[in-house]
């Protein structure tokens, strides 16, 4: 009984967080909502760790696991993946340079507030903790607690979509496009890299170096 009562909660949880998600992301793409940004956080962040609190999650099963992240790392096809993810930006970054241009650099730095290479341990912070919070809402939560009611890849598109729309700004259609287009395949790469280890530790990996490469290749290419 209490277990059923449990897997109930759980279950709740998870879809309102997914809802809420959702609906947040919705409105923070058409309106660029403080409070709808702040929603997705809120409901991505909370729904992960109320779950693994209800299920008193071990580290060692965690979607959010420091005991495993070496093991992980080593688990196969990871690090492959990781290089392949690696190797995609800077090529990306050429193809958008050789495309759109200035147009498309002007576009990104619109939608990004990013404290300069000037201050680089103060970038450095803000990466690490916006990335990883995006990696345990997304991939973690929306991805990994949702697969268990509607099967990984429902969740990882859906959540893909949704990453994507989050990074949202108006613009030229065609950058528009092409931006969310990127992100949206990182989306699914990040999701199958969590997929492979059910450690968002390690999708951050290429998360974060992806962005570090993209603010380092910035000034090289369009400066």
């Amino acid at each position: 009984m209490l277990d059923s009562m449990k897997k109930d909660k759980v279950k709740i949880i998870t879809l309102v967080g997914m809802a809420v998600m959702i609906i947040a992301v919705t409105v923070k793409a058409a309106t660029s909502s403080v409070i709808a940004a702040a929603a997705i956080h809120i409901a991505g962040l909370a729904g992960f760790f109320l779950v693994e609190g209800i299920e008193k999650t071990p580290d060692s099963e965690s979607g959010l696991s420091f005991k495993r992240f070496f093991s992980d790392l080593k688990k196969p096809g990871v690090i492959p993946l990781i290089l392949l993810m690696l190797v995609l930006t800077p090529a990306e970054m050429l193809l958008s340079k050789a495309v759109f241009g200035r147009a498309y650099v002007d576009h990104v730095l619109g939608r990004v507030e990013v404290t300069g290479l000037d201050q680089l341990p103060l970038l450095l912070f803000t990466q690490i903790v916006s990335v990883l919070g995006e990696e345990i809402e997304y991939r973690a939560f929306f991805v990994g607690k949702g697969s268990r009611h509607f099967s990984f890849w429902p969740a990882a598109i859906v959540g893909a979509v949704l990453f994507a729309a989050a990074h949202y700004a108006a613009g030229n259609a065609g950058v528009v496009a092409w931006d969310l287009g990127g992100i949206f395949i990182d989306a699914i790469l990040f999701a199958i890299l969590y997929r492979r280890t059910g450690n968002c530790l390690i999708s951050f990996i290429p998360h974060f170096l992806n962005n570090m490469i993209g603010f380092f290749l910035v000034p090289v290419l369009f400066g």
